[in-house]
């Protein structure tokens, strides 16, 4: 429990971005606490053919597990809200099930929820759910978004030897990124951000893998001829042609293990 009180709000209510809507899902002690209440039940009632052993919870069970076990004591219609907010940012499913409810005779059809399968997929790639490494991430979020304003682009390196390296880049300036190997003396005279040569597959060819910069009132990358490709997401940038860049993005040189993943906020 200490850990995740540590998690302080550091969402912008302007954040619209599905990742963004996940952090902050996520950045709350009760809603924290529901997800691992799911992820519990579903590890002690899967049968080997993603089947239930017994139906999944419905709102009054998780808020007696939530007073049992983690000492929350809320209303039924603020659990609703935690819920609400859990189904929104796709992290939670929500079934309906027979159930029987307090001063109620026979089993009635009542709202029960489960952890979605896919739930962090997108967002902490191949790390696993409610891990240290999980919480790592909040801090360097946290740290990303203390420093964003609106005349610069945040970036955080999220994986590998330079993970927790934050850059600023200003809207006046032009930002080199690659392997340490591939910067010429003509290079860093330029803003540059060398990655250590661990990341393997980040491209081997004699440039910087990527650039980015201001224009036109968006920041953009330019991937020039990198061997292992740019990605936005899952969605590869197309070799020499000018990118734009989306607020709260995840910026992967190359994919696998050997790669550079990086956040980028503005």
């Amino acid at each position: 429990m200490s850990s995740k009180n540590q998690i302080k709000t550091i969402i912008r209510d302007s954040d619209s971005n599905l990742i963004s809507t996940k952090l902050a899902a996520v950045n709350n002690n009760v809603r924290f606490s529901i997800l691992e209440i799911l992820k519990d039940f579903q590890k002690n009632n899967m049968n080997g053919d993603n089947s239930f052993k017994a139906d999944p919870l419905y709102s009054r069970e998780i808020n007696t597990l939530l007073i049992n076990n983690y000492n929350i004591s809320i209303t039924t219609q603020m659990l609703g809200q935690h819920l609400k907010q859990l189904l929104k940012a796709d992290l939670i499913e929500e079934l309906i099930v027979k159930k029987e409810v307090p001063n109620k005779i026979g089993k009635r059809n009542v709202k029960a929820y489960v952890l979605k399968k896919d739930a962090f997929q997108d967002l902490f790639f191949e790390v696993s759910f409610l891990s240290e490494e999980l919480l790592s991430f909040f801090d360097l979020y946290k740290v990303n978004q203390h420093l964003n304003d609106d005349k610069h682009c945040v970036l955080t390196i999220f994986n590998g030897v330079d993970k927790g390296k934050t850059f600023k880049i200003h809207k006046n300036e032009l930002v080199l990124i690659g392997r340490k190997d591939n910067f010429n003396p003509n290079d860093l005279t330029s803003f540059t951000i060398p990655l250590d040569n661990s990341y393997t597959t980040v491209s081997n060819v004699s440039k910087p893998h990527l650039k980015l910069f201001y224009k036109n009132n968006e920041w953009c990358i330019l991937d020039e001829a990198s061997s292992n490709g740019t990605f936005i997401g899952d969605k590869k940038v197309t070799i020499g042609k000018i990118t734009k860049l989306k607020n709260n993005s995840f910026l992967k040189l190359s994919k696998g293990i050997g790669a550079a993943i990086i956040y980028c906020s503005f």
